[in-house]
């Protein structure tokens, strides 16, 4: 996986100094030049731009000089009453702080800049230049504090900084937006990168795509089209992948840049990874690291020799591949990359069990569950936190919406109120006129207020109709994700560990003297422990399928009935059609939790001995048929609040807006037919 980061972050840090008035030098002037200049400087701003900029120079490597000059020159800017001047120093200082951990002084500091510079745009409404330059500048401030946020895992939050900072410049004309929209929609999808929801990823990296321009910035355009082919290589759609590679290997090749090589040929890599071509993977990790060679990237350094190690382990070159899996751990540990670790570590098992080097193994086991455990530990714990800040905001989403319905009823009120005191003047004057027509004047009013009524009463059952929906939306997306989660906690918690102690009765065996009678009773138990990971695993398969996900409804369904098949005792026969189009992810999770649960019933109450399964989808509509040859059962006594199996499937259906009919008698088996509309990819 590649590393991510914000390529126009260096950009960015001093896009607002760039704003400032002050242009003699560029950022790559030397400090001491810098300081030469500030010593004969005369003019206050001057002085101030050049302690700014010299803040900025010192920023990575002098924090305690860097920190200064930033002093000085908000002393400057206070004495002459500068407040952009005071704005910028602000960001400045807090993208200081943040770089030194120091996160809640950080925001402190970024709030106090983004106060500054909304008074200094409410004061320059007209003068074109000017309010660009306070907008930019605020943006700055607001993509700092997403990055802020996606630090301390406030993915959430991260995001909604991003949005606010494209919201503030979507109206400025000019090449300055372009660049950063590029980045804030670079920032939006590495946030979604880093929750693995490449889908979302895939989306805000190609949206950045059309504000780069290669004629003024190849490399972010380069790296820019690389974001999007390893998202696509994320999905597991290689050929998409492959097609954004292409369109900038002749770039990539002809400027022969490491930090560009090193990223193009890592993504190549992990696509012929992926798809088990490993010589081919081994090239492209092998020009990948030689490039971050290059770079001294420790990183990257990193990922392309866990590669390289991969590699070679399924190549069959093992003590190539030990050589380089313990490279990467030692390397892991120096520079305290987690991933890396857990990578090198089950590497090193793998290659430890081939070489029949079942001591090793079993340390390098242990090894890797320790640092499991405390990944899973620390992502349990950020997804908490997530999951508190979420309920937090529903709860505020949730009291404003009942105050804008409580405003509103109110409003009716009034109106109610103010239309009967006109009725009753309008009375007195028709019937001063004429009674007939003051009659016909309050027959037509009250048939108005009648239908405002209902229109009133119909717009409310709407709005519960779309609450309830909501809900179930939420209670099916939480229980796919829990099963997700269990699902990997079972492979790799569990199955990690009964493989460890797999690995240990295997060590016990050689080392030990058994009778014929405990030896095979040991040759039993060690049966009975792989019969217990194979069922293990099978759970967790059912629990979220991988061919669902890569291959699709069709082949997931057909690796389902196979897994009901083995024992031969309940025959399948299935018909598919017009399944080659994908529909998209959630719906086909839900279609397929439907299928399953249809099937359990029909394994675990039928006694049937055959099953058809026939699934139809024509344009958006999608036809689900499953009958059997069981015992049946009487619809009409049915209880779906009680049964939980069919209550969760009527409960599915009616999330896609379907229809579901169940014809069934006792002793003549049972049809189940489903009707409903779905959405492509």
């Amino acid at each position: 996986m590649l590393i991510r980061f914000d390529p126009y972050k260096p950009l960015f840090l001093g896009a607002c100094f760039v704003l400032l008035p002050f242009h003699l030098f560029s950022q790559n002037k030397i400090i001491d030049s810098l300081s030469v200049l500030l010593q004969n400087a005369q003019q206050d701003t001057t002085k101030i731009t050049l302690h700014y900029r010299l803040a900025e120079q010192l920023a990575d490597y002098d924090v305690t000089r860097s920190d200064y000059h930033l002093e000085e020159g908000y002393k400057l800017a206070k004495g002459r009453n500068n407040k952009y001047y005071a704005a910028y120093y602000f960001l400045s200082k807090g993208d200081l702080l943040f770089d030194m951990a120091k996160y809640k002084e950080s925001r402190v500091h970024f709030d106090s800049a983004i106060i500054l510079f909304n008074g200094l745009i409410d004061s320059a409404k007209q003068d074109p230049d000017k309010l660009k330059t306070y907008k930019f500048g605020k943006t700055d401030c607001l993509i700092s504090k997403g990055l802020l946020s996606a630090k301390l895992y406030n993915y959430q939050e991260s995001i909604q900084y991003y949005l606010d900072a494209i919201a503030g410049i979507e109206n400025i004309e000019g090449n300055e937006k372009n660049v950063y929209l590029a980045s804030i929609y670079a920032d939006i999808a590495s946030d979604y990168y880093e929750l693995e929801q490449f889908e979302h990823a895939l989306k805000y990296d190609k949206q950045g795509l059309p504000y780069l321009n290669q004629h003024d910035n190849v490399d972010t355009y380069v790296i820019g089209h690389l974001f999007v082919a390893d998202d696509f290589s994320g999905l597991s759609q290689f050929d998409s992948s492959s097609v954004y590679l292409e369109k900038v290997r002749p770039i990539v090749m002809q400027l022969d840049k490491p930090n560009l090589n090193v990223r193009f040929h890592y993504i190549l890599g992990g696509i012929y990874r992926k798809k088990k071509e490993w010589s081919n993977a081994l090239v492209s990790f092998q020009k990948a690291n030689e490039a971050a060679g290059k770079m001294k990237d420790d990183f990257q350094l990193l990922n392309s020799e866990e590669g390289m190690a991969g590699c070679y382990l399924n190549l069959g070159n093992l003590t190539k591949a030990r050589e380089l899996a313990v490279l990467v751990l030692n390397k892991s540990n120096r520079v305290n990359v987690p991933l890396g670790k857990v990578q090198s570590l089950q590497l090193l098992r793998e290659i430890e069990e081939k070489s029949g080097n079942i001591d090793k193994a079993y340390q390098y086991q242990t090894q890797w569950i320790q640092v499991s455990d405390s990944m899973k530990k620390e992502k349990v714990e950020r997804q908490m936190h997530e999951t508190e800040v979420k309920y937090q905001n529903e709860k505020k989403e949730k009291e404003i919406l009942q105050l804008q319905k409580s405003n509103a009823l109110q409003s009716l009120s009034l109106q109610k109120k103010s239309t009967f005191n006109y009725f009753l003047i309008g009375s007195v004057a028709a019937l001063l006129m004429t009674g007939f027509l003051g009659y016909r004047n309050v027959r037509h009013r009250q048939r108005l207020a009648k239908q405002q009524d209902e229109l009133q009463q119909q717009r409310i059952r709407e709005l519960e109709k779309d609450k309830q929906f909501v809900a179930v939306d939420s209670l099916l997306k939480g229980q796919e994700e829990e099963r997700s989660r269990m699902a990997r906690d079972l492979h790799d918690g569990l199955g990690g560990m009964l493989s460890g102690v797999k690995l240990s009765l295997g060590a016990m065996k050689g080392n030990i003297i058994l009778s014929e009678d405990n030896t095979r009773l040991f040759a039993r138990v060690l049966d009975q422990l792989d019969h217990s990971i194979n069922e293990m695993r099978r759970v967790a398969h059912n629990m979220m399928p991988e061919a669902l996900v890569k291959l699709g409804l069709q082949q997931a369904i057909q690796d389902y009935c196979d897994g009901l098949n083995e024992s031969n005792k309940l025959q399948f026969k299935m018909q598919f059609y017009g399944l080659e189009k994908r529909m998209n992810t959630a719906t086909e999770i839900v279609v397929y939790r439907i299928i399953q649960e249809l099937l359990n019933n029909v394994v675990k109450h039928a006694h049937a001995t055959e099953v058809f399964v026939q699934i139809m989808r024509h344009d958006k509509n999608l036809n689900i048929t499953i009958e059997d040859n069981g015992i049946g059962f009487n619809v009409d006594a049915v209880d779906y609040k009680k049964s939980a199996g069919l209550g969760n499937v009527r409960s599915r259906v009616d999330y896609l807006t379907g229809q579901f009919d169940i014809k069934s008698t006792p002793g003549s088996g049972t049809s189940i037919h489903i009707e409903c509309a779905v959405q492509d990819v």
